[in-house]
Formats: C-alpha cells, sequence, structure tokens
C-alpha cells in the first residue's frame, strides 16, 4: 500500500487536475481537507476516465476548514486498475474533478489518496 499525499489550488467555479499514478495500482480510498469551508453536497470525483472510482460528497451543513472528510469507493468500479505503462493514455492518471460548489470561496485542497499498489488481474487458465 502507498499512500500519497499533494495539495491542489481549487477554484470557486470548480477545478480538473490530473494525478499520474506512480506504479500499477487501484485507488482504496481517499481523504481531503481545506483551508476554506468546504459547501454542503459539494464532491470531489477521483476517477480513470470518466469512471469515477471514489467520491468525496460534503455531508448536510457547510463544513469548516480544517475538516477532514474521507472518500466513498464506488461499489462497481472501486477495483479499476491504473498503470502508467498502459497504451491507453487515461489508465496512466488519476482524474479529480472538484466540482462548481465544492468550495465557498477559492482555497487549497489538500488530498491523502490510499493507493493498492498490488493490484492483479485475474485471468481464466488457458489449458482445458
Amino acid at each position: 500500500m502507498k499512500d500519497f499525499v499533494f495539495s491542489a489550488p481549487i477554484a470557486d467555479a470548480g477545478n480538473t487536475f490530473y494525478v499520474p499514478v506512480p506504479c500499477r495500482g487501484v485507488v482504496k480510498g481517499c481523504r481531503v481537507t481545506c483551508d476554506v469551508n468546504m459547501v454542503a453536497t459539494g464532491t470531489v470525483i477521483l476517477s480513470r476516465s470518466t469512471t469515477a472510482v471514489n467520491t468525496i460528497t460534503v455531508p448536510t451543513g457547510d463544513k469548516a476548514a480544517g475538516t477532514v472528510l474521507d472518500g466513498v469507493p464506488d461499489a462497481t468500479n472501486k477495483d479499476l486498475v491504473f498503470d502508467p505503462d498502459s497504451d491507453t493514455v487515461t489508465d496512466r492518471v488519476i482524474k479529480v474533478v472538484a466540482d462548481a460548489t465544492i468550495l465557498a470561496s477559492a482555497g487549497n485542497m489538500v488530498f491523502h489518496v490510499k493507493y493498492d499498489d498490488t493490484a492483479t488481474v485475474a485471468e481464466a487458465s488457458l489449458e482445458a
């Protein structure tokens, strides 16, 4: 398991940015905090291309600066594999979308991503 932490400036109109993956693996979790208030029902979505793997949603009632929120893995797609050596460009990065309602004003958001670097793909045996 690898943990990586990064900070990104988030505009009050939202942001989309991409984080290169360090190795083959899957996103197992994500936590965020911010230096300004986070607004109720605002979301941050981590995805592979357009397929969400983890979503952070601000619960009812704005959350004060410094509050830590945990993401929820997508029930269907939580084990999608990212691979920096993939032929598919979008599989080499984690797409992060902070929607336009996530923050009360522009601020800096800190992300803590738990990344499982032991990802494997099960294949059926070729022998009969």
